[in-house]
């Protein structure tokens, strides 16, 4: 089993559960209340961790109470953490999530996410040499970011990008990804063609020196499209609660996937049981699935 390195954020997720959305100006009653830890990058791990993945993850917490909070549920988990000490406060994420049709809406407040230095980077890199596969995202500074994925390339690792949220990209660090896998709303950001369907967006993609672009597409499924191939992955039918880490679900589970030298197919397929088994539970991390939920 190969070993993974994730790099990314870690927050203090509180998310509010509501039949009826707010307009401007207006006050309504919500159904509940969750606070609990996110993130993209400690989702990612934790779903790489709860599968028996080896995993390590790197992120940056504040000297505040959230941070210990993080600190001690990372923990718990039995996940290997270095957490970086920042000034900045935690990162905090507020959620409203609408139960009539599983869609949330999402605000961060960054915090020490943004402390990621290229430094940082070095440092981890270095110290996590045996590590085979980079799996990052864009909740810390997006040079920071594109400098990971350069020299873990060139290290020889195998690059995971998740590029949410949506931020451009220097199309100079695109040959260093080897897997580029947007929902169907950052794809649109990268290539702004109104005339283009998901396939032809991602081909354009390639273009430019991507080797993989995997398209998440909620209920529909997913679509890989490199070179060589073009597949499409139908959703598992089921009843949709919380959407809220169903993509940092399917990260994990196919980085976990790929460190088990399973085929590009066999992982966007583990991936999407993974992810159907999350949308069924309440919460971030909490929600992620263990190995005997997947019987």
């Amino acid at each position: 089993m190969k070993k993974i390195l994730v790099i990314g954020s870690v927050s203090v997720d509180n998310v509010t559960y509501t039949h009826v959305l707010p307009q401007p100006g207006t006050t309504v009653f919500g159904d509940s209340f969750l606070s609990n830890v996110g993130g993209k990058g400690a989702n990612q791990a934790c779903a790489i961790k709860f599968l028996g993945g080896n995993v390590i993850f790197f992120g940056a917490v504040g000297q505040d109470q959230n941070g210990q909070a993080v600190s001690s549920f990372l923990k718990a988990q039995d996940l290997t953490t270095i957490l970086k000490p920042s000034k900045q406060n935690t990162g905090v994420a507020n959620i409203t999530l609408d139960m009539s049709n599983s869609e949330n809406r999402i605000i961060i407040v960054p915090g020490a996410n943004m402390d990621i230095t290229k430094n940082d980077i070095s440092s981890i890199l270095e110290r996590e040499n045996d590590a085979k596969i980079l799996l990052i995202q864009l909740e810390n500074p997006v040079k920071s970011v594109c400098f990971a994925l350069k020299h873990a390339k060139e290290m020889g690792m195998i690059t995971i990008l998740n590029p949410a949220p949506y931020h451009e990209l220097p199309t100079e660090v695109f040959p260093y990804i080897d897997f580029f896998i947007p929902n169907e709303h950052e794809l649109d950001g990268y290539i702004k063609n109104e005339q283009m369907n998901s396939e032809q967006k991602a081909q354009e993609l390639l273009k430019l020196g991507m080797k993989n672009v995997i398209v998440t597409l909620g209920e529909k499924g997913s679509l890989l499209v490199n070179r060589n191939d073009e597949f499409f992955i139908k959703a598992l039918k089921v009843k949709a609660i919380d959407t809220t880490a169903a993509g940092d679900s399917y990260l994990g589970a196919f980085a976990y996937s790929l460190s088990n030298d399973q085929s590009i197919i066999e992982a966007m397929k583990f991936a999407t049981q993974c992810s159907a088994v999350t949308v069924t539970k309440k919460g971030a991390i909490i929600s992620l699935p263990k190995k005997s939920d997947l019987n």
